[in-house]
């Protein structure tokens, strides 16, 4: 089983694919992470074109049995969560139109998934992700946020 996992951003969104062997108690491989990124001054709607082929072409080359996306939280700035959500539309439109089944997790279920405590910070989930999985800890902290939520969503059923 290959699971996707995508923390949602309007400028920069992690994005990672784990195979997890289904017949094996073997900890998941990962395929790919990294981010996509859109330069800051790029506005909506050709952020969103952006976002939308390159999760396009990933999807494409790695063929998802599901998607674990972040839920996002309440954010103070009215702006920065409308961009933010704009984004997440294109994530569940591109997911949806490829039949991809979606799990939507909150920070703190995937936090609490990957180090047992919902507050832990960015460096707690790098740490338990580089033990969970045996991997080093390289790439921006939104491609990490995403393999913490593939890891989540690969153990759900």
């Amino acid at each position: 089983m290959i699971v996707m996992g995508i923390d949602p951003g309007s400028h920069r969104l992690g994005f990672a694919f784990l195979k997890k062997n289904t017949t094996i108690r073997s900890r998941p491989e990962i395929l790919e992470y990294g981010t996509i990124e859109v330069p800051a001054k790029t506005k909506s709607p050709d952020n969103l074109k952006i976002i939308y082929s390159e999760l396009e072409r990933l999807i494409l080359v790695h063929k998802p049995d599901r998607a674990c996306v972040e839920n996002l939280f309440f954010s103070k700035n009215k702006k920065t969560a409308q961009m933010v959500y704009e984004a997440r539309g294109v994530i569940l439109l591109i997911l949806g139109q490829h039949s991809i089944p979606i799990y939507e997790l909150t920070a703190n279920q995937i936090k609490k998934g990957v180090s047992a405590s919902g507050s832990a910070d960015k460096k707690a989930i790098r740490r338990s992700i580089q033990l969970l999985l045996g991997v080093d800890a390289k790439g921006h902290d939104d491609s990490w946020d995403a393999i913490a939520c593939a890891f989540v969503g690969s153990g759900m059923n």
